[in-house]
């Protein structure tokens, strides 16, 4: 709980986070409207992969800052020096980049709606949950691989070439949920992908469990 407090006083202080994901975020939608053609192509079917590519990038950056200030400051070390299990610190930093991330996401939705055409509000409630499910899954493999490569010079390149093909079963998904929720389908005609989905996450988090110590000992 503590982990989780210093990262939002620090965030809430600097407002650089949230700020770096959201402009990011904005601007992958407004280059994705401008590259195609709305009037060939019905929104409800490119809209649903240029929203979690929007996420996809915006969240990579909260990710790759997510050890970055204990790194710098020689904080890391005194974190792992403490009396307390590792497990805690990687489920502090998750909930952190978790809630973070869910909050770029509710400010990126009306904008969305806006730039595409489209009405979320009908279909408000599967979608918060598909988002939900699908970030849950990104963030718990991406705070485990931001820890690994908060060690290297070249974190900032190593941890997506890490992240991104990890997350492919949980990216499509999370497109393929978000497309037949779009389209008025109840979440119940998708059990499949809720399904797989679900499963990534719990595989992903039992990982990281798993693994974490020797990871931050490294």
């Amino acid at each position: 709980m503590t982990i989780i407090w210093k990262d939002f006083i620090t965030e809430i202080k600097t407002r650089e986070l949230f700020s770096s994901m959201f402009i990011f975020a904005l601007l992958v939608v407004i280059i994705f409207i401008f590259s195609i053609n709305l009037s060939l192509i019905q929104a409800s079917e490119v809209g649903p992969g240029v929203l979690w590519v929007a996420f996809l990038f915006a969240g990579t950056i909260g990710l790759n800052r997510s050890f970055m200030l204990e790194k710098e400051n020689g904080c890391l070390q005194g974190l792992l020096l403490a009396p307390m299990d590792r497990t805690a610190l990687y489920f502090g930093k998750l909930v952190s980049n978790f809630v973070f991330l869910l909050i770029m996401e509710v400010f990126t939705l009306p904008l969305f709606m806006v730039f595409f055409n489209i009405d979320l509000l009908p279909h408000l409630l599967p979608l918060l949950y598909v988002i939900f499910v699908g970030t849950l899954g990104f963030c718990a493999v991406g705070t485990l691989l931001s820890s690994l490569s908060a060690n290297l010079k070249t974190r900032d390149i190593m941890l997506p070439i890490l992240l991104y093909p990890l997350i492919i079963p949980i990216i499509i998904g999370s497109v393929k949920m978000t497309g037949q929720v779009l389209a008025g389908e109840p979440l119940s005609s998708m059990m499949n992908w809720v399904s797989l989905t679900l499963c990534f996450d719990i595989i992903y988090i039992a990982i990281s469990i798993m693994v974490i110590d020797f990871v931050l000992e490294e």
